[in-house]
């Protein structure tokens, strides 16, 4: 009975393995998110290219080159902004950009563009909400806080982000001001989007140790793939400003536009990568905000049934209740001095149900449902075994894990 008392702090990592591999089950197939994501990105890319080369197309590239500012025209944005002479500028700087290249298919822009935001917004809410539930299991409470808060500022950005894009079809360039506000504020954001989450305070070398498979995998592909192909997009925005104050210091050259334009849809194509690289997320994704309400609701129960059990037998229907609950009949492993003295809770291949060790630890050896070692207590260690969170669970009467 005291072996059984100080299970609440035992490690049940076969148990929790179980427990996570009904998860791993959702995210381990080749899911509809990895697929979305896919068609998102290629679909907006197919986009963003047919529009620019249509765009290229249509140049009359016998005049390149030669088109040239009156002798003694200014050629600096700078110059034209001292004196507030905006019509000029707008004139030139729209040359061989992609938003130029934009007005002869805004309808295709928003087509394309709107269901892919949606897409991308959708993904990439759950995939953070999901993320920040990983941390919470793995990393320390105050790690995890100022992690998840700075990911929180990183999704509030990024829609913004989304919003933004999609003005730039109602805000066109025949509509310079409120474009070209627009466009900055695009690019400014997606800049400070991939900043945040490259900076958030994640430490991956301690997920990749920590012991939970689905974290360590999560942080090996971060520091492999994501983050890289984040660095990337940042360089292309140091590209793209260098282009763009090369033109804006050469008004009426043709190659500065040429090359500016160039590296402004080669941005754009970045921001496909930048949310599409994520895929190497989606497989592991599990809708944190609808099982949170099934692990509580099994919580529940069970305390509910335990208050009214008398006696073991009575654990029996609740096995039943878990497994309606959860969809799956969660089994730990049981530690040999378990076994030993309280065989009658085992069986045979040295595991348990979950439902018959919560109520025999509980009312059986009269646990107080409230005490620390409970697992009916919410924040108790048992009670992390729905969250997959094997840490903290240690078996005090022998050496054995497990």
């Amino acid at each position: 009975a005291s072996a059984m008392a100080c299970l609440g702090e035992a490690p049940i990592d076969d148990g929790v393995k179980g427990v996570q591999a009904q998860g791993s089950a959702v995210g381990g197939q080749p899911s509809w998110r990895a697929r979305a994501r896919l068609a998102a990105a290629i679909g907006n890319s197919a986009m963003v290219c047919y529009v620019y080369a249509a765009h290229l197309l249509g140049v009359e590239w016998g005049r390149f080159g030669a088109r040239a500012l009156d002798e003694g025209a200014i050629r600096s944005v700078r110059d034209y902004l001292w004196h507030w002479d905006l019509d000029p500028v707008f004139e030139q700087l729209r040359l061989f950009t992609f938003s130029q290249a934009m007005l002869d298919n805004l309808s295709l822009y928003m087509i394309v563009g709107t269901p892919v935001s949606v897409v991308y917004f959708t993904l990439e809410r759950d995939r953070i909400r999901w993320l920040q539930a990983l941390l919470r299991q793995t990393l320390p409470d105050v790690q995890t806080r100022h992690a998840n808060w700075w990911l929180d500022r990183y999704l509030v950005v990024f829609a913004t982000l989304l919003v933004c894009i999609l003005l730039l079809g109602p805000l066109h360039l025949e509509l310079p001001c409120a474009h070209y506000c627009c466009a900055f504020c695009a690019i400014f954001l997606g800049f400070v989007s991939i900043s945040i989450y490259l900076s958030t305070p994640i430490d991956l070398a301690a997920l990749e140790q920590s012991g939970n498979e689905e974290a360590a995998a999560w942080a090996s592909k971060a520091r492999r793939v994501a983050r890289p192909a984040l660095k990337f997009v940042l360089l292309l925005h140091a590209l793209a400003l260098g282009a763009a104050v090369l033109k804006a210091e050469s008004l009426g050259d043709d190659r500065s536009a040429l090359l500016f334009g160039v590296l402004e849809t080669a941005l754009i194509l970045g921001y496909q990568l930048f949310a599409g690289v994520f895929i190497v997320d989606d497989a592991m994704v599990v809708e944190v905000g609808k099982q949170k309400p099934k692990e509580n609701d099994a919580i529940d129960s069970i305390a509910k049934e335990a208050k009214q059990a008398t006696c073991v037998e009575d654990i029996d229907g609740n096995d039943r209740l878990m497994k309606r609950l959860l969809g799956f009949e969660p089994r730990l492993a049981v530690s040999s001095c378990i076994q030993a003295s309280s065989p009658s809770v085992g069986h045979p291949d040295g595991e348990v149900s979950l439902g018959r060790f919560v109520l025999y630890t509980c009312s059986h050896l009269k646990l107080p449902l409230d005490a620390p070692n409970s697992a009916l207590n919410p924040e108790g260690p048992l009670a992390k075994v729905y969250r997959g969170d094997p840490k903290g669970l240690t078996c005090r009467m022998c050496p054995q894990k497990g």
